[in-house]
C-alpha cells in the first residue's frame, strides 16, 4: 500500500530539516570568539542607538515604536553576549 501524501510530506521535511540543522551545528563550530565578539559589540551599538531613540521620543505613537526597538536591540545583545559566554575557551 502506498504512503499517503502527508507520510510523504513529513518523510521530506524531516530530512530536509536534518541536513539544515548539521549544517547549521557546522555554521555554529566554524564561528570564532573573535567574530563573535564582534556581533556583541555591533548589537551593543544598536541597543544603545535605540536607548538614544527612546530617550528623544515624545509622540505615543513613535514612543511605543521606540519601546519595541530597544526590547529587540536589547534581546539581540543578551543572545550574541550569552552565545560568546558559552563559547568554549581556545
Amino acid at each position: 500500500m502506498s504512503r499517503s501524501l502527508a507520510e510523504r510530506f513529513w518523510a521530506i521535511a524531516g530530512r530536509l530539516l536534518d541536513d539544515e540543522a548539521e549544517e547549521l551545528l557546522s555554521e555554529w563550530e566554524e564561528e570564532t570568539r573573535d567574530e563573535l565578539a564582534v556581533k556583541v559589540d555591533s548589537a551593543k551599538k544598536e541597543w544603545l542607538d535605540a536607548l538614544s531613540y527612546f530617550n528623544q521620543a515624545v509622540e505615543p505613537d513613535l514612543v511605543d515604536h521606540a519601546i519595541m526597538c530597544l526590547q529587540a536591540a536589547e534581546r539581540k545583545y543578551m543572545y550574541w553576549l550569552n552565545r560568546l559566554k558559552s563559547m568554549p575557551e581556545q
